[in-house]
């Protein structure tokens, strides 16, 4: 039967490949736990539809990589990965209009839930910017998470059309469609 756990507690640290054991509130743990995060909605994202899973899997591909590198490991991650983000997002802009309006999260549950893979990449990308001042991440890695941000909200719009969804458009305190 696998070990699961050490039982020795682990104080407040973790042990990082590369790096030894850091406390488990180390700013490379928490933009390594943002990523996570990220990849468990996008995990769920895939579920929920299905049409959307291979690019969801290369997203989750990447978003692994650069954990390992943030982790300390050279995996090779290169601004060819935000070109082809850049790629996907003119590639699915012909489907969808640009709002005329703030959009809330919400309609079809997949697009909410690529709302909520939005933030979160939003979050991870100002951890990694953080590491970046560090020195710690790549340029690469923060302009990918800035790109997947504006790619993860183009499909939560697509998805909300391709299901006849309306938009949920915020309206302000007038009550009417406020612009961005």
């Amino acid at each position: 039967m696998a070990v699961w756990y050490t039982g020795a507690g682990d104080e407040g640290k973790t042990k990082l490949p590369l790096k030894g054991r850091i406390w488990k509130d180390d700013p490379i743990l928490e933009a390594l736990g943002d990523l996570d995060e990220l990849n468990s909605v996008l995990g769920i994202v895939s579920s929920l539809y299905s049409s959307l899973s291979d690019v969801i899997r290369k997203i989750q591909d990447d978003v692994f990589t650069i954990s390992s590198e943030l982790a300390g490991f050279d995996m090779g991650f290169g601004i060819e990965r935000t070109k082809w983000l850049e790629e996907e997002i003119e590639k699915f802009s012909m489907y969808v209009e640009s709002p005329r309006s703030f959009v809330m999260p919400g309609g079809h549950l997949a697009s909410a839930t690529l709302q909520l893979a939005r933030a979160v990449a939003r979050r991870a990308e100002r951890r990694v910017v953080a590491l970046l001042r560090e020195g710690v991440a790549k340029r690469q890695h923060e302009s990918y998470l800035n790109r997947l941000s504006s790619l993860l909200f183009l499909l939560a719009l697509y998805v909300n059309k391709k299901e006849g969804v309306e938009n949920v458009l915020w309206k302000g305190k007038l009550g009417s469609e406020a612009k961005p």
